[in-house]
């Protein structure tokens, strides 16, 4: 079930990027962000406020807490994300940002919380290698180094991106506790942590969020908060179910998701280290899948 929950998290994930990417082309990070990361907060604690008034489940306030920390970290990393991915090459911005699950595997290893058995590391590696492989546009392999065809600040985006990615799986997992309904309320703190910083960085700047905001605009704010907060739910899940390691993989599966919709929405060609790259990425989840 952890494995699933992990795979729908990258599915959740990479429409959510797909379609955030494409609306900081027209609009300011922080108005993407805003309507976004609002809209889910209200809808999750109203869930959580019906759960807690409905049954016996107390809100256990360290699942709120460093849900919360990992929400202000993943914030930072979208919203740099969003950011890159609207200055830079698309073919070269998710795989940067995926090499943040080096940190939630090392974290998941160093703990003693995965078996580090020859098929765990096997599965590990090709799902590794194969996220980085099918987030690489065509005519990339030419180049000497991804960063040749980045500037520098960019490729500074997707380094904070890639950091403030690993430090929410870290802080899902120690949040979600082993149940559902704390993966909720873990989900609901990451919320509450991420608008809290959207916020206070549109009050310190001066943002206008409400300028010029449509109803069909706002619609497809609501639905990149749906697809990003579903992401997180599930993996909370995931995490709260299985071993970090593992579902931190399955969960960074997104870029090649991206890019993917890339191809059948804007007709973007795929290229054969993309291809080799899913075969990989596929070929490591079923290794994980077999352990």
């Amino acid at each position: 079930m952890a494995a699933a929950f992990a795979l729908a998290s990258s599915l959740l994930w990479g429409g959510g990027d797909f379609l955030g990417g494409r609306a900081t082309r027209a609009r300011s990070v922080l108005v993407v962000l805003a309507w976004s990361q609002l809209a889910m907060l209200l809808l999750l604690w109203t869930t959580i406020g019906v759960l807690a008034a409905t049954t016996d489940f107390q809100v256990p306030l360290h699942a709120v807490l460093v849900g919360a920390l990992g929400g202000a970290a993943g914030v930072i990393g979208l919203g740099a994300f969003y950011r890159a991915l609207a200055a830079g090459p698309m073919s070269v911005v998710p795989p940067i940002a995926a090499a943040g699950v080096a940190l939630p595997v090392a974290v998941g290893l160093a703990s003693g919380g995965t078996d580090a058995s020859a098929i765990v590391v096997a599965g590990l590696v090709l799902a590794i290698v194969g996220i980085i492989l099918a987030s690489i546009g065509e005519g990339s392999s030419s180049d000497h180094t991804l960063a040749t065809r980045i500037a520098p600040a960019t490729l500074g985006l997707c380094l904070v991106a890639a950091i403030g990615f690993g430090l929410i799986f870290v802080a899902m997992d120690r949040a979600a506790g082993d149940d559902m309904a704390t993966a909720l309320v873990a989900t609901g703190g990451v919320r509450a942590g991420s608008v809290l910083l959207v916020l206070g960085a549109a009050v310190a700047s001066r943002a206008r969020l409400r300028a010029g905001v449509g109803r069909r605009e706002l619609g497809g704010f609501v639905v990149i908060g749906l697809l990003d907060t579903g992401a997180n739910l599930c993996f909370a899940i995931a995490a709260a179910t299985g071993e970090l390691a593992i579902v931190a993989v399955l969960g960074s599966l997104y870029p090649a998701v991206t890019s993917g919709l890339a191809h059948v929405v804007l007709g973007e060609r795929l290229g054969r280290v993309q291809l080799v790259g899913a075969a990989c990425a596929i070929g490591g989840v079923m290794l994980l899948a077999l352990r």
